[in-house]
């Protein structure tokens, strides 16, 4: 079934709320007459199957995560590969997000991670405020479904070398790297119905500056005449 965009909305596309670039004119285009067509290199997402499952293989063998993701108060991974989807009040929308992971911790409280296969570096920084927002967003939901208490969010980066670890058998190594997300789902709301008043605009809103996305383009075919 087709997602109507204009009654629901994914944590990730949330968070572009939160960027400084944000075009308030860009989403209104988006969630009235759909995205732009976008290419996702499917290699991302087939290594952030490979780190989940190594998380989980080690729960299941060990108990505990493994050496690469230290978090030693975690004491098992939830098995539950559950998509929230959650009406919510705030500005009536369907919110919808799925963590990579959720680990119970020793205090039997709840620690959300995403996995994010890139490189460690400024330009990952520049997104923080997108990641801020998507990990606020599962922490809500995971809540609104019975995970009691969230304690943690954390961006698990997976940092691949510079170069191959062996030439004999192509091998490729990586390091990882943990940045904690503060907890503030006090945002969440308030984001919700700030994405709401520019979508129950009648006519699109003014563009961010200098913007040349979207509705840069969309603007310019408007004013083409054939």
């Amino acid at each position: 079934m087709k997602q109507n965009y204009l009654k629901s909305i994914s944590a990730k596309d949330l968070g572009k709320l939160n960027m400084p670039d944000f075009c308030p004119r860009c989403f209104w285009y988006e969630r009235h007459i759909g995205k732009a067509p976008g290419i996702f290199p499917g290699i991302f997402s087939t290594l952030d199957s490979v780190s989940k499952r190594s998380t989980h293989r080690s729960f299941n063998n060990q108990g505990q995560p493994p050496e690469w993701l230290p978090i030693p108060d975690a004491i098992e991974v939830v098995e539950d590969d559950t998509t929230f989807k959650l009406p919510v009040e705030h500005g009536d929308w369907i919110l919808i997000g799925k963590p990579d992971d959720i680990l119970k911790t020793k205090d039997n409280a709840y620690h959300i991670i995403d996995y994010k296969t890139a490189k460690f570096t400024e330009r990952q920084d520049e997104l923080f405020p997108l990641y801020e927002i998507q990990l606020n967003c599962y922490a809500f939901l995971a809540e609104k479904y019975g995970f009691k208490p969230i304690r943690n969010l954390s961006l698990i980066y997976c940092h691949p070398h510079d170069d191959l670890d062996s030439d004999e058998n192509f091998k490729l190594g990586f390091e990882t790297y943990i940045v904690d997300i503060k907890i503030d789902l006090e945002k969440i709301p308030k984001i919700l119905l700030k994405a709401r008043e520019i979508l129950d605009q009648p006519q699109p809103p003014k563009s961010r500056k200098d913007c040349k996305d979207l509705c840069y383009y969309i603007d310019k075919v408007k004013e083409t005449k054939f």
